[in-house]
């Protein structure tokens, strides 16, 4: 009885419970830059779902293969087990062995319903910030703070100049593509006025469709902007961009002047 109760747990339980976080650490460094696996409720229990099937896929094939894989230790053998999901397989294989099939479409479903449950987390987030905003030039300040401090987390003491530059760049070039956007947004604006007030008139529907379409731009490119911060940031740092978004208008300009 008591062997019974060993052999179970040895080649059933065992391989799930060392399957699980060998597969969190991997979802981790798949994951690494894309998105936060702890984001939301959303994206955790997606991630969860995936560190459960692909223990539950160790476990199936250890039991189904180790009666006849007496020679091979257990150990290799569960450490096949477990990556048997994440390895392709050519057709002719998965004719032969259609439970491994069946497997490993599994989890290729799951892990792409978290690829989009990332995505979308994402979006959502930088949508959420870069929205709000009374006109362009307080999204401009906004987005200038976020580059800011998105540089000197980046431009740190010890960090080679591959490690600097190549962020550093992707900063610039999309805080760059903001200010372009609200500057086209603003000339827009100021010649759309400028006709009304010569002609005595209101704003046409196409004029008004005209400036919602290059603010809006501008709203978009903000919230790539913010992308790198969702990437590349901690959950603890969502507080910073926070702190930042509530910021009074200019009150990085007011500070000097007040010493």
């Amino acid at each position: 009885m008591a062997g019974d109760q060993t052999s179970v747990f040895s080649v059933w339980i065992l391989p799930a419970v060392v399957c699980a976080p060998v597969t969190w650490v991997g979802l981790v460094h798949r994951f690494r830059g894309q998105g936060r696996l702890l984001g939301t409720v959303r994206s955790a229990s997606s991630a969860l779902a995936v560190v459960l099937w692909t223990s539950a896929m160790a476990a199936l094939v250890s039991g189904l293969l180790l009666p006849h894989a007496s020679s091979v230790p257990g150990s290799v053998t569960v450490g096949v087990a477990a990556g048997a999901g994440l390895v392709p397989k050519r057709r002719a294989e998965q004719a032969e062995h259609q439970v491994m099939a069946i497997l490993t479409l599994g989890h290729s479903l799951l892990i792409s319903s978290l690829i989009d449950r990332l995505q979308t987390d994402r979006a959502e987030w930088c949508a959420r910030l870069a929205d709000g905003f009374d006109n362009c030039w307080e999204l401009d300040v906004f987005a200038d703070r976020v580059a800011r401090h998105l540089k000197s987390r980046v431009e740190v003491p010890g960090r080679s100049s591959r490690s600097k530059n190549g962020p550093g760049s992707s900063i610039d070039a999309r805080y760059e593509e903001v200010r372009a956007a609200v500057q086209r947004a603003d000339t827009l604006e100021t010649e759309i006025e400028k006709a009304c007030s010569d002609e005595q008139r209101e704003r046409t529907r196409e004029e008004i469709g005209r400036t919602l379409r290059a603010f809006g731009e501008a709203e978009h490119l903000c919230a790539r902007l913010l992308e790198l911060a969702h990437a590349h940031g901690k959950r603890s740092d969502d507080e910073k961009i926070l702190e930042l978004r509530r910021q009074p208008l200019y009150v990085a300009a007011a500070g000097p002047s007040a010493g």
